[in-house]
């Protein structure tokens, strides 16, 4: 009732108005252009756990041939964790720049976390600068879910180096490598909402080499079916909603 959201609003209380404002807002945070005509496609999928959460991910064009691809997991979920996330999210539109690489960006990031969350909450990060002509990703890896590099012809890797997490030392180091992307090649960023999804068992998703022959099967499929795919499969897995932000982005090389 009126009444009701009226009492919930002067206590401070969120109202389901309220909640529904957030989302929209945080959803608005979230890139809605895919760059088209470099040669790769971009497709990604943003699930929260409740109205909103503290996954995070973005594509910002830095220059005709630059490309900054970025995920991120706050720690937690629900509000606190998206109040944290909109400040990440600002935080990585502020500092990307072609000039700054993936290692000094995290460490400048790591900075910032840690003068703006306390309580113990961390953020996980994998930053990356995708060079649209040499189709090569130069990264650094925060404590992230390692991407996966699926091969055309099903060879996987996984992108690992990196540093710590984000927001518990303020004065971390990072260290950075590049990979490239084949015609036919995927780049998976995911957050552990899919990896670490559960069935009823209480097994994850990513255990006994489940996703990795599932992203073997399907390596010929576009980066939208891919992204579907995993997202099918996950789902099926956990038979349930999933209990954790789940954020998925498929980066494909065309052939």
């Amino acid at each position: 009732s009126k009444r009701e959201q009226k009492r919930m609003e002067k206590a401070g209380t969120p109202t389901p108005h309220n909640i529904d404002e957030a989302r929209q807002t945080q959803q608005r945070l979230l890139p809605f252009e895919r760059p088209e005509g470099l040669g790769i496609e971009i497709r990604a999928a943003w699930c929260p756990a409740q109205d909103v959460g503290g996954d995070y991910f973005d594509v910002i064009r830095l220059g005709e041939t630059l490309l900054a691809i970025c995920i991120a997991d706050v720690s937690g979920k629900g509000l606190p964790a998206a109040l944290v996330m909109s400040n990440l999210q600002a935080s990585v539109r502020a500092y990307a720049r072609a000039d700054r690489s993936p290692a000094e960006m995290c460490a400048q990031l790591n900075r910032v976390a840690c003068a703006n969350t306390d309580n113990g909450r961390f953020i996980t990060l994998f930053y990356g600068l995708f060079d649209t002509v040499r189709h090569s990703l130069t990264y650094a890896s925060a404590g992230h879910v390692p991407p996966i590099v699926l091969r055309s012809n099903g060879l996987q890797e996984n992108l690992t180096t990196g540093g710590m997490v984000l927001g518990l030392f303020p004065d971390s180091v990072y260290e950075q490598a590049s990979v490239s992307l084949d015609p036919g090649d995927h780049l998976i960023l995911l957050t552990d909402g899919i990896t670490e999804a559960p069935n009823t068992n209480g097994e994850q998703f990513s255990e006994n080499g489940r996703m990795s022959e599932l992203l073997t099967r399907n390596r010929k499929l576009t980066s939208a079916e891919l992204r579907d795919t995993l997202l099918g499969a996950v789902n099926s897995f956990a038979g349930q909603a999933l209990q954790d932000d789940a954020t998925l982005m498929v980066v494909s090389r065309l052939r």
